[in-house]
Order: C-alpha cells, then structure tokens, then sequence
C-alpha cells in the first residue's frame, strides 16, 4: 500500500494497526524511564498494538499496565534472549494473539559483574553479556523479520536496534567489565546490516540507533558500577564528552528517535547506523 505524504490531512508517525514487539520493555527500578518502556509508551500513544517482553516479567507487566491506563493496547511476554528458543517462543505468541508483526525493538542491554580491582571477568558472565547484548539480537532480527515478510506491501516491517557509541570509540573508561556490551553492540551494528541486505527485497527495513550517554536509570546504574563514579558525578564525566552543551538526552527522545525509524516516514531507510549521541563522536 503505497503512502499519500503529500496528504495536508495525513497523521504524521501513525502507528495505528500495526504491531510493535518491544524487546527488553520492563526496566530496572529507578527514579528514570529507560528506553525500551519510553518506546513501549511512545509507540502505543501513535496507535501500535505493542508487546512488551522482558526477563522481569513484573516490570514487563508494568509497562502494559502504564499503556493500558492510557487507553493503548498492550500484553506482556517472558522471555530470556539468551536462548534462542526464548527468542523464537516470543514471536510464536504475538503471531497467535495478534496475527502479525510489524515493527520491532531490539532494547536489551547488560553488563555483567566483574573484578574492578582485579580488572577481571569470569568466562561465564563474559559469554552471558555477549549472548544477550548480541546473539538475542540476532535471533531477533531472523525471527522478527520472517514474521515481517509475511505483511502484505511494499514496506513490511521495520526492526530497530538500539546499539551504543561504546561500539565505536571510549571516552570514560575502559575495563574488562565493558567489554562484553561494547563487543556484543560491535556485532549487534553488522547483525542490523545483514538483516537489512536480507530482508530488503520483501520489504523488511533495518536500522540501528546508536545512542550516547543516556540519562536513564539504567545508564546510570550501569556507568557507577562500571568506572566507579559516585552518583553526582555521572552527569558531569558524560557532560564532557557531549558537543551539543544542552546536557544528556532522556529516554523520552530515544523512544521519538525510535518512532520515527518504526514509522512509514522513513520507509526509504534501512541499514543505516544513525548516532544518537549528542555529538560526542564528532571529530574534534
């Protein structure tokens, strides 16, 4: 179905009838709203029916119960994107309850425990990070996508997966204890692109959104255990490494990024690595 832009009466970013799988849609607790719920919320309020999946069950559920207060659409489904049979169970569910799939977001991210001092990681918390950070991704994308073809239209799906500028360079810090996510978003970045040379002949889109610092709860959290920041002193370590001097992004504007990468306006993209970073990658 092709798309009237040109309509002066056409809702812009309409996500009215399609399907949104959010991926990683609970939260840790915390005074912030992290990415993958201020997306559930953005895409239900633009009319996507959305699934929220995550480990914490409770926190996928409360995301749903926040869509639903608002009037949205909304379930919740549990799964571990360590396994890829979790992987696979939760698109068997949202083609069961809802009969397809039309956009979803890869937002799952960990970094797992380790030795500060010692600078050290043991080899299993190192593969856990690599398998959800990126193996989840993968399967993902392959399972959402085979989902997605099925749409009828020039432009099927569109799948967004939120990756990281740890992927590209360092400016706070490097440990062991972060390679694991900067590693696993290195291969998320080159999965997106071979999902996107894949699947563009039946109309999947593919992208990624490479965010910078964050301020959400878990980048946060995250940013004190890894470099052993105090609380007041996260806003100003990643205030420094920003070009734009109008401070760190909410998850609010991750989530509107995010909407426009689901939406029919940017059907005419795909395979992109976009930075969401306030500029901290730029060339000095």
């Amino acid at each position: 179905m092709s798309v009237d832009f040109a309509n002066p009466q056409r809702t812009a970013f309409d996500l009215t009838g399609k399907v949104v799988v959010i991926v990683g849609g609970g939260q840790m607790p915390g005074d912030k709203i992290g990415n993958g719920r201020a997306t559930a919320l953005v895409a239900a309020r633009h009319g996507a029916e959305v699934i929220a999946v995550d480990l914490n069950m409770a926190a996928a559920q409360e995301t749903v119960d926040m869509v639903l207060a608002e009037g949205g659409t909304a379930y919740a489904v549990h799964a571990d994107v360590a396994e890829r049979e979790d992987c696979e169970h939760i698109f068997d569910v949202v083609m069961q309850r809802s009969g397809r799939v039309d956009g979803m977001v890869y937002s799952v991210a960990i970094n797992p425990p380790f030795d500060r001092e010692r600078n050290e990681m043991s080899l299993e918390n190192f593969n856990k990070g690599i398998d959800v950070n990126m193996l989840g991704c993968f399967y993902c994308n392959s399972f959402a996508a085979q989902c997605m073809e099925k749409n009828e239209g020039s432009s099927t799906g569109s799948i967004v997966n939120f990756s990281s500028i740890a992927s590209l360079k360092n400016e706070v810090g490097l440990n062991i204890g972060i390679m694991p996510y900067a590693l696993g978003k290195c291969g998320l970045n080159y999965i997106t692109e071979l999902t996107a040379a894949q699947y563009a002949e039946v109309g999947v889109r593919a992208n990624t959104l490479m965010l910078g610092p964050i301020d959400s709860t878990l980048g946060n959290h995250d940013s004190q255990d890894l470099f052993g920041m105090a609380a007041d002193e996260v806003d100003a370590a990643y205030n420094e490494v920003l070009r734009l001097k109008m401070g760190r992004a909410s998850s609010w504007e991750t989530a509107y990024a995010a909407l426009y990468l689901l939406a029919d306006e940017s059907r005419f993209m795909t395979g992109q690595q976009i930075r969401f970073d306030g500029g901290a990658t730029l060339v000095r």
